[in-house]
């Protein structure tokens, strides 16, 4: 007889795995700076001033949102193994949907600085909050920031309530004693030399930023570290679009997600300049017929409801962080663009699949799937699944369009230049040499080029041939209308010629 034993028990986790997770979960320093301005966004905040300030070591973030006092404070910041962020309403005052969900986005400054001092006001209220948070903890082993029960200590801090104005209300955040990769933006916070090996946006007008994004730059690897997390914070945040990101005959059929995001009234501003989505997909201008379009979609399906574009040109999608799709939710990016299209087929329309780009706004069912570091999903999730096999219908159908609008279209027009080119020199050699031998063989060679001319994209002409081709047809040629001997000389002369 065989014995069953059933048993049951709870899995959790413990403070020394989020010790772990806050401690190196942001790859890039951008990733901790989007991570502090959505913050301010999920504050209510119509501003956000980013300031670098290489000469005081610094960071400053700041914003007119709703502001922290001494209660929000201890109840989101000093346990950070518990959020509360969504406790009472999953929306803010004005309506937006949080982005915060987690509560260690706060912490992640860890990263990039040893010291975090944040000053607040709410309004309403004449307490002015002053705290230093100091990292220097963080550095020690965790043996020595073992606390009671199963608590890792992260980091100390000490408070001041000052006096404020009842009518103030903001919130100032200095990253000081920048640290690690960061201080690469420090060092790019200053105007670019004219021998400089990297491109710079510092200082750039909105305006001049979005003509240096233009699809001639291969790549954000030319810009410097200051310049990439400008980019990246960009791409990750609620902010507006640029002015004619699109050619002008595709922007009517995304106005709808260019107005939401613009009606959020979000504004972020990096030493100046207004902040605006890094996107740029307006392809060099092309004679030979169309050269891009845009295919909207729109899915809600058992676990996961998406909306959004795909964008397809003639031509590979420069710079190459802009090939892929990107997955928003509640407008906050999840990672970068994901060039595999969530692993679609390389083998399905390989080359046209490098002319495609596509955003993706998934509903908040997708945020279940997303991981800790809000930069991946789980792609055994459900919502994951649903979103894969949507995202990759999409792209199956958009290649295959692409392929006959842009690629075949494309052939025939080539096809029609090259026939052009070639009937415009043969002319020139009919009227040089064959007119002057036999005028009733050069009207009928002109008749021949007559009707090439009418119709290029059918006549032979227009087909490519090789050395080896064309050599076959003259030899054949020559056969039919010479004789023998008249004939073996035409072929020792062609062989010289061609040896010369």
């Amino acid at each position: 007889m065989t014995r069953s034993t059933h048993f049951a028990g709870e899995i959790t986790v413990s403070s020394r795995i989020v010790d772990y997770l806050s401690s190196g979960l942001y790859e890039t320093p951008a990733a901790c700076l989007k991570e502090l301005i959505n913050n301010s966004y999920d504050a209510d905040a119509s501003l956000v001033e980013v300031f670098v300030k290489p000469d005081a070591d610094r960071i400053i973030i700041s914003d007119n949102g709703h502001g922290i006092s001494r209660a929000d404070f201890e109840k989101h910041f000093t346990r950070i193994s518990e959020s509360h962020k969504r406790d009472d309403t999953d929306t803010t005052p004005l309506g937006r949907k949080k982005i915060g969900k987690i509560g260690i986005g706060f912490i992640a400054a860890n990263e990039i600085c040893d010291e975090m001092e944040i000053v607040s006001t709410k309004e309403g209220s004449s307490d002015l909050l002053h705290v230093t948070i100091h990292f220097d903890k963080m550095r020690e082993s965790v043996d020595i920031r073992r606390r009671e029960g199963d608590d890792i200590a992260k980091a100390d801090y000490t408070g001041d309530i000052e006096q404020a104005e009842v009518s103030a209300r903001y919130t100032r955040i200095f990253l000081k004693r920048v640290r690690g990769e960061a201080r690469e933006i420090l060092a790019g916070a200053k105007p670019a030399r004219p021998n400089a090996k990297a491109k710079s946006l510092y200082g750039l007008k909105t305006e001049s930023v979005r003509d240096v994004l233009d699809q001639s730059l291969p790549s954000w690897t030319e810009f410097d570290e200051y310049s990439r997390t400008v980019l990246r914070v960009g791409l990750n945040i609620p902010v507006r679009y640029h002015e004619h990101w699109l050619p002008k005959r595709e922007l009517r059929r995304v106005n709808d997600l260019v107005n939401e995001v613009a009606d959020v009234g979000f504004r972020v501003e990096y030493d100046g300049t207004e902040l605006r989505k890094p996107i740029i997909l307006v392809p060099p201008v092309r004679s030979d017929g169309e050269n891009c379009f845009v295919r909207r979609f729109e899915h809600d399906g058992e676990h996961v409801g998406a909306r959004g574009y795909f964008y397809a040109q003639h031509g590979t999608i420069k710079p190459e962080e802009l090939q892929g799709v990107l997955i928003r939710i509640r407008h906050a990016a999840v990672g970068s663009y994901n060039s595999s299209f969530l692993d679609f087929p390389a083998s399905e329309g390989s080359l046209i699949q490098r002319w495609v780009s596509g955003e993706v706004w998934a509903d908040d069912r997708l945020e279940e799937a997303m991981n800790i570091d809000r930069r991946t999903l789980r792609v055994a999730h459900p919502a994951y699944v649903e979103l894969q096999r949507v995202v990759h219908a999409e792209l199956r159908s958009m290649v295959s369009e692409a392929r006959k609008l842009l690629y075949e279209t494309g052939n025939v027009e080539r096809r029609k230049t090259k026939a052009a080119a070639v009937v415009a020199q043969l002319r020139e050699v009919v009227r040089r040499d064959v007119a002057p031998a036999s005028t009733s063989v050069a009207a009928a060679l002109d008749r021949t080029l007559k009707t090439a001319e009418r119709h290029p994209e059918k006549s032979p002409l227009s087909r490519r041939r090789t050395i080896a081709e064309f050599y076959q047809v003259v030899v054949e040629v020559a056969r039919e209308t010479l004789p023998r001997e008249a004939f073996a000389d035409f072929m020792k002369r062609l062989m010289e010629r061609l040896s010369e």
